[in-house]
Formats: C-alpha cells, sequence, structure tokens
C-alpha cells in the first residue's frame, strides 16, 4: 500500500525536513510545433540529487550535467540499450584503416539542430576543435573541474605535445576523417561519452561569453529528443522535439523528500536510492530499479598535507577503515568492498594490489611509527547535494570518522556546500587545509583506463601526489592494441596507486532509482544512458 499524506508529514516533521519544492504544473505550455506532445499531455517528472552545473558536457565532469546532455545531444556513436555495444547515432557508418591510424566516419544525412542548423562534415570538425581548445575555453578555471574527457581519450589537449589527435578533416559534405599520431585504443567507445556530444556551432557565443564568470546553464543546440526549455531554479525542462511527453528534472538533494515527491506524485522516478528508504519504498509497493557497479567511491587523500605526506600515517588510514561494515549498513544490497578502483568487470584484480583490512591496532601502530601527535586533519565532505554514488554523505562521514578517531586521529569535520560547484571547485582545485575527502566517479565509458587516467595519469591538486611510473604506464595503455599487454599496464597501475595510497577505494556501489506507480518502465543504464524519450508512462 502506499503510505498516507499525513504519515509522510509526521516522518518528515520528526526528521526536521520540510516537504519537497511546492508542487509543479501539471500540464506543460502549449507549442505550435507538430513535433511536439499535444498541450495537456503527461510531463515526466525525475527527482535528482543534485542540479545539472552546465549545458556543456565537455567542459565538465558534473554527472547531473551528463545526464541531461544524454536528453538533447547526440553523439557520433551511440550505446546499444540492450547489449552495451557501439552503434552508429550521428555517424551512419565508420570505417577504421589498418594502421588504426585514420578514422573515417560517414554521417547520417538529413539531420538538423534545434537551432535549424544542418548537421555537416565542417559542423562535426568544429566540434573537434573546440573539444580540444576546451583548456583554453575555460582558462584558469580548468584545475577547477578535474581532467576533461577529450584529454582523457586523447592524451592531451590539441596544443599539448601528449596529444594524439592530429588532424580532424571534413573529407566530404558528409564525411569526416579523423587522423590519429598514434592509434587509441578504444576510441569509438570512448566518443560514446556524452562529453562528445555534437552541437551546433551557431549556439556557442553566448555560452562561451559567460564562461568568464563561471560554468553556465545557457543552452546549446543539439539534436536529441529534447531541447532546452526552462533552467532557473530548482527545476530544469526538457521540452519535446522528438518524445511523447515533457520532462522536468527537479534538484531534490534531500533523499526523504524525494521519497515524499515520490508519495505524493509531485515525482514519476527519483535517482539515488539509499537502505534509509528501501522498507517504505517496498512498502509501498513502488518498484526499485538497479543499476550494475559501474560507479567508485573513495576518499581522497592531500598528500599535500603536512601529516598526510607520511605513508605510514596513509596506511594508518586505510587500516583504521572498517569498509565491510560501511557498505552493509550505507549502501545497498549487491554493492561490496572495493580494493582498486577497476570493478572485476573492467580490470581483475591482481595480488600485487596491496589490500588494507579492518585493523585498528595495526593503524594505531602506524600513526606512532610514523610520530603523529595528534595533529588536526580536515574531512572534507558535500553538503546541500547528494551523487548517485554517494548517498547521504554526512552519514558517510560520521561512519568513516569515526573508525579513524578510534584509531587515533584527531579528525576535524568540514562540511562543504555543493551548490554552483563549489565543492567540486574546493576539492579538485586544491584548497589548502583539506587532509582527507569523499568523492567517486561513474563510468560512461566500458574501458578500465578511463578512471585510472582522470584520476591519476598526471599530477594533480586532489591528491597532491605524482608517480612517473603510473604516468608512463597509463600513457603506454592509451595506444597498446595487444589486450593482455595493456591489461597488465593497467593492473600495474592499480598497484602502484595502492603501494602510494592517493586514495583509498572504498566501494563499488549498487545505484538504484524510484519508480512511482504512472511509469510503466524506465531505461536503467549503468553508465546513465537513461534516454527518458524511451520512458513509459501509464494512461
Amino acid at each position: 500500500m502506499h503510505l498516507s499524506r499525513r504519515t509522510m508529514l509526521a516522518g518528515l516533521a520528526s526528521l526536521g525536513l520540510a516537504p519537497l519544492i511546492r508542487a509543479t504544473t501539471a500540464d506543460p505550455t502549449p507549442t505550435p510545433e507538430p513535433t511536439l506532445p499535444a498541450p495537456g499531455a503527461k510531463v515526466f517528472r525525475i527527482g535528482v540529487p543534485a542540479k545539472a552545473l552546465t549545458t556543456d558536457p565537455a567542459v565538465t565532469n558534473d554527472v547531473e550535467t551528463h545526464r541531461l546532455a544524454r536528453q538533447v545531444y547526440q553523439t557520433l556513436i551511440g550505446v546499444d540499450e540492450e547489449t552495451g555495444e557501439t552503434i552508429p547515432q550521428l555517424a551512419a557508418e565508420w570505417t577504421v584503416s589498418d594502421t588504426g591510424r585514420e578514422v573515417v566516419f560517414v554521417l547520417e544525412p538529413g539531420i538538423s539542430f534545434h537551432d535549424d542548423t544542418e548537421l555537416t562534415a565542417d559542423v562535426v570538425v568544429e566540434n573537434f576543435q573546440r573539444w580540444g581548445t576546451a583548456d583554453q575555453l575555460l582558462g584558469s578555471q580548468l584545475d577547477d573541474v578535474g581532467r576533461l574527457p577529450f584529454s582523457i581519450v586523447f592524451g592531451g589537449f590539441s596544443s599539448e605535445d601528449a596529444c594524439l589527435l592530429d588532424a580532424v578533416e571534413a573529407t566530404g559534405e558528409l564525411e569526416v576523417t579523423v587522423t590519429l599520431r598514434r592509434p587509441v585504443t578504444n576510441l569509438i567507445a570512448a566518443l560514446t561519452h556524452p562529453a562528445f556530444s555534437i552541437t551546433s556551432p551557431n549556439s556557442w557565443a553566448e555560452f562561451d561569453a559567460a564562461l568568464n564568470d563561471g560554468l553556465a546553464l545557457i543552452p546549446l543546440a543539439g539534436s536529441g529528443p529534447y531541447r532546452w526549455g526552462g533552467l532557473e531554479g530548482a527545476t530544469i525542462q526538457l521540452e519535446a522535439v522528438n518524445a511523447q511527453h515533457n520532462v522536468e528534472v527537479l534538484s531534490v538533494p534531500n533523499l526523504h523528500e524525494r521519497l515524499y515527491g515520490l508519495s505524493t506524485q509531485q515525482l514519476d522516478v527519483f535517482d539515488a536510492v539509499s537502505p534509509a528508504v528501501l522498507r517504505e519504498l517496498v512498502q509501498s509497493g513502488y518498484q526499485v530499479l538497479l543499476r550494475d557497479p559501474l560507479a567508485v567511491l573513495y576518499l581522497g587523500i592531500n598528500q599535500a598535507h603536512p601529516v598526510l605526506a607520511n605513508l605510514h600515517v596513509r596506511q594508518a588510514v586505510a587500516h583504521a577503515l572498517y569498509r565491510t561494515d560501511m557498505v552493509d549498513s550505507l549502501h545497498l544490497e549487491g554493492s561490496y568492498v572495493a580494493h582498486q578502483f577497476n570493478p572485476p568487470s573492467l580490470l581483475e584484480r591482481t595480488d600485487d594490489v596491496v589490500t588494507y583490512n579492518a585493523d585498528v591496532s595495526r593503524a594505531a601502530d602506524l600513526l606512532a611509527v610514523a610520530g603523529y601527535d595528534g595533529e588536526p586533519i580536515e574531512f572534507w565532505y558535500p553538503t546541500g547535494a547528494e551523487r548517485v554514488y554517494m548517498t547521504q554523505p554526512q552519514k558517510l562521514f560520521a561512519h568513516l570518522s569515526g573508525r579513524l578517531t578510534a584509531a587515533g586521529f584527531n579528525i576535524v569535520a568540514r562540511p562543504v556546500p555543493w551548490d554552483d560547484g563549489t565543492y567540486m571547485r574546493s576539492v579538485l582545485g586544491g584548497t589548502s587545509g583539506r587532509g582527507l575527502h569523499l568523492f567517486g566517479r561513474n563510468f560512461f565509458v566500458r574501458d578500465a583506463l578511463y578512471v585510472l587516467a582522470d584520476l591519476f595519469e598526471y599530477p594533480n591538486a586532489e591528491f597532491g601526489w605524482t608517480n612517473p611510473a603510473v604516468t608512463n604506464d597509463l600513457t603506454a595503455a592509451r595506444t597498446e592494441d595487444d589486450p593482455a599487454v595493456r591489461t597488465a599496464l593497467l593492473q600495474r597501475v592499480e598497484a602502484a596507486v595502492s603501494l602510494d595510497i592517493p586514495a583509498v577505494p572504498l566501494t563499488f556501489p549498487i545505484t538504484a532509482l524510484a519508480s512511482g506507480h504512472g511509469v510503466e518502465f524506465y531505461p536503467i543504464s549503468p553508465v546513465l544512458d537513461e534516454q527518458y524519450a524511451r520512458v513509459r508512462l501509464t494512461d
């Protein structure tokens, strides 16, 4: 049965929580476009744990931005919803040369963007140029967003010697030739990442001009089933172009408010389900849709911190954490403790990867050897939002900090707002004073190289750590075409990371959505390729 409104309100009041944001309008704004839903058509409403930071997926690593990008834009290569294999999208076909250095894409004819610009080879070339110069576009903000997908896939930006992209040319009206300095392993799969969405160059000017003031929610024109609607406040509206319903994406940072929204039918679906509300969902007859564990949650360690620069202290951190208890109590069933940064489905763990089992006595001994004398260590965690891979971060902090304190650490709580990218900028930009922090990654590409290169290939302010051997192995793996050799290189990286401990992998979490009774079908995807146009609402 359903939880009653009175029961939900009483429960929320006892938790000191306000009801969900104000109720939204039931009907979308009428439109003369024949491809849009008729006036009075249903609106699909999804509650997400944080608002998207921008409308351009090429200049951010924000999960919520990439989630929405898949609705408004399209990539050259798509993902088959049943098999996860690559399929044509904007590119009708592609051919890779025998040397692997040339890839020719033939575009679908007759495609137009939402601003009526036609898809041509020249447009695709301009998009490649934009991605390759995102470092110049962002300027000093680049350090605040982390390593961007173009740099990860091609080894660097276009102006850098490490970049493997040599040229992109329009070799026909609908033919694009990409020339590489060396073959990039898994390039085709990598191009399914939403950061490689093709957008209309005629829609870039306003967005680019606004970047001087930070990432912006200024619409770009795509060719997907939705176009941007209202972007103000906590709700982002998507207007259907080739879909049966409009969409409202509501940012609802609090887990219990998302549950309340589903109960009161203000939401059709909400993401980031936690065990804290699982019982209520089951009792109410809602469906919980589980994703395969293609995300990693980790505890970052800043080696620029004077105490954490000591390896024995970092080892003590790793041994102090009782991760099994954390997973069992704070994550959905099927989640499991991570001892490396890639799940076994992407990279098998070897005996060379050091595992740090919970051992408070061992942690205390290591602190004594290090000469630790109770110096305060700031532990940062986000507030005002959750992530798909990190529900209820305050509870995660409380659990982990309790274990660290029991081992002898002097932990100082540092809650940092997530809003407007504050937490991401503060962590990735290397704000001083930070010792430990909670963060994670979703896997948008099924490639063991991707997350390792994102986190560890080059020195960065998040960890204050560098390892030339890791850099060399990741650089080699990017172009290695022998699967066994490539796997060995990536396993060696995981082993090196486990020895130096720039971060402690905590769990590969099962992530999940809750679906209301008004939803007949929702296209669940471990890489978050969840097309809202495929959602089926009940009559």
